[in-house]
């Protein structure tokens, strides 16, 4: 019986295991982005795969211009499974920079920068 006992202890203990590593790998960063400007919107197209989109989903979207922070959304959930676009108002010239930021609620961020053209 007591062989038993750790059987069972040793198969929980290994599953729990597999759980948290399968959970970690799921875990992702954005993987793309795409920043396009059009006059006084940016639009920010995110690719971050996510099935479980109220837990692991991007959370918070920072948007700089020369450097210096102009905007920062915070999300509750994700509004789809792999591609979204978010759009933020922002007023930019001919050569000014613009960067946004894709944080993740579990595991990394991804940057991408544009310059503002003609």
């Amino acid at each position: 019986m007591n062989w038993k006992r750790k059987s069972i202890v040793l198969i929980l203990v290994l599953f729990i295991g597999l759980v948290m590593t399968s959970m970690q790998a799921g875990a992702t960063s954005p993987r793309y982005m795409k920043l396009q400007y059009q006059p006084n919107t940016l639009t920010v197209t995110i690719l971050h795969f996510s099935p479980i989109t109220k837990i692991h989903y991007v959370y918070k979207v920072d948007v700089e211009k020369n450097g210096v922070v102009v905007d920062t959304e915070l999300y509750q959930s994700q509004p789809r499974f792999f591609f979204y676009t978010y759009t933020y108002n922002i007023n930019a010239t001919t050569g000014d920079v613009l960067s946004a930021t894709a944080s993740c609620s579990l595991f990394g961020q991804l940057t991408r920068t544009t310059t503002v053209t003609a």
